[in-house]
């Protein structure tokens, strides 16, 4: 029993120690905004991008016009959670803008695994569809998560690599 009572003291001590260890989340504003800026980018994408806003096929195709690279683009809206329903047409806008693949793959995919995804979780139509955070490209209320940084934006070598 007492080599029993020990393991768990152990253990437990373990999890907390861990637990101290773990790196706490990014905190301030990511430097990737800092370079958004300098680049130009237009002033409503970056008011967007500033306060965690859905970015809209303008919004993406400024984006690389200004020269904005594709990971950067991607990594945000991956981090938004915004399903995306572009037409063919505006995807080879993109990609002649220089989208990457991976971005164009995601743009094009995303809606379809949001409707997979709220198929499997609720049986019909997820409320994603008409949470204003989604549906209203003005809205700049609270969003339906808590919202975080990608943590690629943090990363200097990352960004070095990137830009």
């Amino acid at each position: 029993m007492i080599a029993l009572r020990f393991f768990v003291a152990t253990l437990a001590a373990a999890v907390l120690a861990s637990c101290a260890t773990t790196a706490p989340r990014h905190t301030g504003n990511p430097p990737v905004l800092a370079k958004l800026e300098a680049m130009g980018v237009d002033s409503r994408t970056y008011a967007k991008i500033a306060n965690h806003r859905i970015l809209d096929f303008g919004d993406i195709l400024g984006l690389l016009k200004k020269g904005v690279p594709s990971p950067v683009i991607l990594t945000y809206i991956q981090s938004t959670h915004a399903p995306y329903t572009l037409t063919d047409d505006q995807l080879n806008q993109l990609m002649n803008a220089g989208a990457s693949a991976d971005l164009v793959n995601y743009l094009g995919k995303s809606v379809g695994f949001f409707e997979a995804t709220e198929r499997s979780q609720t049986g019909g139509q997820g409320k994603w569809r008409t949470d204003p955070f989604f549906a209203d490209p003005y809205y700049m209320g609270v969003g339906p998560f808590p919202y975080a940084w990608p943590d690629e934006w943090y990363d200097q070598n990352w960004i070095a690599g990137v830009f």
